[in-house]
């Protein structure tokens, strides 16, 4: 865990490099190339890394998580007012979702086709409101992924009643929560319903079981009331892992979709990231270093383009999906490509212009202040 100036925590580690394998299942998940392939073992290798997608389950839960601490941290240092909260949030987001944007629509669009382009979706696209509608000629527009952060703008607005205003009331507000979840997966639509994908895997209202799932664990994590030694913490995390890779191969062969969209990997996700929380167990130590937390910092810009990045990939390629050494070289290269396309995406734009927009915002917030230049 890194210590900023005032001594209070500003990063952990251990979360920061998860982020990365979560996006880097999401990226996994995308491959769907060879969804039909006739040979056997691609047929299995494509099960499982289509469960990649509960990589989105962690990021909401670790949001919940990392949004509370780093709001406990700023406030108790100096006053942390609503709008620079939500100033700080958005300047992450739009900035990479603005790219990403304009990425997919000169990739999937081509500026011989721009007149296709529906400009009453890309409005709702560009604002980040598509996860609000149910209809995948919105939420699924464009970048594709992005509706994932119009669900993390419901989150952030959410945020500030739930933790500034009713910071004792979310554990009675996760259990209803969860009680309609449940309830409405009993009782709701039939497994095949075309909605199914909105309902139980896109919708603000019901992802944000997993938001404040992980504002408990903060909860619990800030009060102090458990603090594992090395040891113990080790046993958390190859604990947590392993409960994860089993509910992942349990979940793929028995579970049923509307299920295993996000309820179904909500407690193992919990416990990851309850588990990482503390940074001290063999796991974290191993993922501690430079690189992976590199990685993890630009986990974002890699989950923003990796869908884009496929696309051209597939369309500048030719792979025979019943031969498994052309599927998992294809895989392999585009997966680097991603990666690498994502760090100097992180290193050269997200990371700089973020700084710039935060600065600009305490510039404002104090007009007097002024940086003293040495004499």
């Amino acid at each position: 865990m890194r210590r900023g100036a005032e001594g209070q925590p500003v990063k952990i580690n251990s979360l920061t490099a998860l982020r990365f394998f979560a996006a880097l299942g999401v990226f996994l998940h995308h491959f769907h190339f060879y969804e039909h392939t006739q040979n056997g073992w691609l047929q299995y290798t494509y099960k499982a890394l289509f469960e990649g997608f509960v990589g989105v389950t962690f990021f909401y839960v670790l949001s919940g998580f990392i949004i509370s601490y780093s709001y406990h941290n700023q406030a108790k240092r100096r006053p942390y007012t609503t709008g620079e909260f939500l100033f700080n949030r958005f300047a992450r987001l739009y900035p990479v979702h603005f790219l990403t944007l304009g990425a997919a629509i000169a990739a999937y669009y081509g500026v011989a086709n721009l007149g296709a382009v529906d400009g009453k979706v890309l409005a709702v696209n560009a604002a980040l409101l598509q996860a609000f509608i149910p209809d995948p000629l919105y939420f699924f527009s464009f970048n594709g992924v992005s509706w994932s952060i119009s669900v993390e703008v419901f989150f952030y607005v959410a945020f500030i009643a739930l933790f500034v205003r009713l910071r004792t009331r979310y554990l009675a507000i996760l259990g209803a929560a969860l009680a309609l979840t449940i309830a409405y997966l009993l009782v709701g639509p039939l497994a095949n319903h075309p909605l199914n994908s909105w309902t139980f895997y896109i919708n603000p209202a019901f992802r944000a079981v997993d938001f404040i799932a992980g504002m408990l664990i903060f909860r619990a994590f800030s009060s102090g009331r458990f603090r594992p030694s090395a040891g113990q913490s080790s046993v958390m995390e190859v604990g947590s892992l392993i409960l994860l890779a089993a509910f992942a191969y349990v979940g793929m062969k028995h579970v049923p979709m509307t299920w295993r969209y996000d309820l179904f990997y909500l407690l193992p996700m919990m416990l990851v990231v309850w588990a990482f929380s503390h940074g001290k167990g063999i796991v974290s130590r191993l993922i501690s270093n430079r690189l992976f937390v590199l990685l993890g910092e630009a986990s974002f810009s890699l989950y923003m383009v990796h869908q884009i990045v496929i696309a051209l990939a597939l369309r500048n390629s030719t792979v025979n999906i019943d031969e498994p050494n052309q599927v998992l070289w294809f895989i392999g290269v585009t997966t680097l490509t991603g990666v690498v396309t994502s760090v100097a995406m992180y290193e050269m734009y997200e990371k700089p212009i973020n700084d710039y927009l935060r600065k600009a915002w305490k510039r404002r917030s104090s007009p007097g202040l002024q940086t003293e230049k040495p004499a």
